[in-house]
């Protein structure tokens, strides 16, 4: 049986073209789910070319965990595999790394996302941090990435996407089949380029957007959401690593930029996590 692939878009060229011929280059017999967003710059087209099934989203419409029942809805293989649209597959043994991941117990796999060559160095330092060989992230309490994953569709079934969820819908999802006794594995083998250069203001909302979440997902301490805990001193870490990445390699711009991009990072997700709790404890 042909393994699902679900994608989903909203005015991503020329980088959904990228995707999508490294997708058409895979090894395995896949079957193509397209999720657009009301794309108006040809993305729709160009993926109405490649999808078997092609369903659109109206605009204002589209909660993630929504959408991805939705897709979820349309697929029938055992397991599911997700790509977002400027997540570029780097060979073509994507989709069967991903697969190769599954072993019983195991609910989700997620594979590695490397930066592109157009990538500023935080940013890309940011990324091999959070994917990389896998060892920094196996010391954190979670790490998911639904932008190149596959999951197992018997555990979907009985646990869903949260569908109001605005952000962070993967962590949330993964986070409760956790608690339910699923394993969550990495795959670094199954390898994308995936990488953004966010503006600070970019930057600021989408911590804002996954700090918010953050704080209704998991269980807090009163010390673990305190400040200094959460906040400032993670902002420090980063800076001094920062450092420790840029100076070696000559980035001398980003060194200076670092305090700036940290600061935003570290007041958006706080303004977001503060606002997460107060709605979970009213």
């Amino acid at each position: 049986m042909k393994t699902d692939i679900i994608l989903r878009c909203h005015n991503d060229l020329p980088l959904l073209a990228e995707t999508l011929a490294g997708v058409s280059r895979q090894t395995m017999p896949y079957r193509l789910i397209v999720l657009d967003n009301e794309s108006t710059d040809g993305s729709r087209e160009t993926a109405a070319e490649h999808a078997d099934v092609l369903i659109d989203i109206p605009a204002g419409s589209y909660v993630p965990g929504r959408v991805l029942n939705q897709g979820m809805a349309e697929a029938a293989s055992e397991f599911v595999a997700f790509l977002n649209s400027d997540c570029t597959p780097v060979n073509e043994h994507w989709l069967a790394g991903l697969l190769a991941g599954f072993a019983p117990g195991v609910g989700a796999v997620f594979g590695r996302q490397s930066p592109r060559p157009d990538c500023w160095p935080l940013f890309a330092k940011d990324t091999n941090d959070t994917f990389g060989d896998g060892r920094r992230q196996a010391a954190w309490l979670h790490c998911f990435s639904m932008a190149s994953s596959a999951i197992r569709r018997q555990v979907w079934e009985e646990v869903p996407f949260d569908p109001d969820l605005q952000y962070s819908e993967d962590i949330d999802w993964t986070w409760r089949i956790r608690q339910l006794g699923h394993e969550i594995r990495y795959v670094p083998d199954a390898e994308v380029l995936h990488s953004h250069n966010y503006t600070l203001r970019q930057f600021h909302r989408r911590q804002y957007g996954e700090g918010r979440a953050e704080a209704r997902i998991f269980p807090w301490t009163a010390w673990d959401s305190s400040f200094l805990r959460y906040s400032c001193l993670p902002a420090l870490r980063k800076v001094l690593a920062d450092w420790k990445y840029c100076l070696p390699r000559g980035h001398f711009a980003s060194l200076c930029h670092s305090p700036g991009l940290r600061l935003a990072q570290m007041l958006g997700r706080r303004r977001g996590f503060s606002a997460g709790r107060q709605g979970v404890n009213q």
